[in-house]
């Protein structure tokens, strides 16, 4: 009976150790029970999941100022004030005169024009005309029939548009050079030529040819030879 005691707590107990007692107190202890000696396990509390919080940003420290004393009202009186910029005023708008028109040369109404230069007096001496009549007569024309201009007196003296629009076909100068008149012309005294249609003749001034029989007869030549070719 005993060895059946022992196989069956080898048997209960076999992965523990075993102590043996007093006779007393083994019959004196209750028997275990297979509960007590294997006690059930603990049941699991049922675990809590705690979601993790959302990290907020961090406010930023805002600084405390120091208090502001308030500024002394400044009187009226004591307002500096700002000097005024003077107006610029525009400068009145200036008048620039316009170029003079230039003089035109004197309206010419016959076909023969006679050029003199007399700077102390406009007309011609009695004399001069007399001599230039009979001149002109003696190849057909006359001082009625001619244009006679005094060089000093004229009020324009550029006779180019007299040679552009051919207003007269003999023109005859009694020692006025061409160029006095914006005409670019080289002449040979006493030497008719013949230009663009106008016959051109330089001679001696007429007070020079009248006291000389030599520059008569030269000036009756040319002005007979001139009106002959024409």
């Amino acid at each position: 009976m005993e060895h059946s005691s022992v196989a069956f707590f080898q048997i209960l107990y076999q992965n523990e150790t075993l102590f043996q007692l007093e006779d007393r107190a083994l019959t004196e202890r209750p028997a275990t029970t297979a509960a007590e000696v294997h006690p059930a396990p603990p049941v699991p509390e049922p675990a809590h999941v705690q979601a993790p919080a959302a990290s907020l940003p961090a406010t930023p420290a805002v600084p405390i100022q120091p208090p502001v004393s308030p500024q002394p009202a400044i009187p009226a009186t004591h307002v500096p004030t700002l000097p005024q910029t003077p107006a610029v005023m525009a400068p009145p708008p200036v008048n620039v005169p316009s170029p003079a028109t230039a003089a035109a040369f004197p309206a010419l109404k016959h076909k023969v024009l006679v050029l003199t230069d007399e700077p102390k007096q406009q007309e011609m001496l009695m004399s001069e005309a007399l001599f230039l009549d009979n001149i002109l007569k003696a190849v057909g024309h006359s001082l009625e029939t001619s244009d006679v201009v005094n060089f000093s007196f004229m009020p324009g003296q550029d006779a180019r548009t007299v040679l552009s629009g051919k207003k007269t076909n003999f023109f005859i100068s009694f020692g006025v050079p061409l160029i006095k008149l914006h005409l670019d012309l080289l002449l040979v005294p006493y030497t008719p030529k013949n230009l663009e249609g106008i016959w051109f003749l330089l001679v001696d001034p007429l007070v020079v040819i009248e006291a000389d029989r030599n520059l008569k007869k030269k000036l009756w030549q040319a002005l007979q030879k001139m009106f002959e070719m024409s």
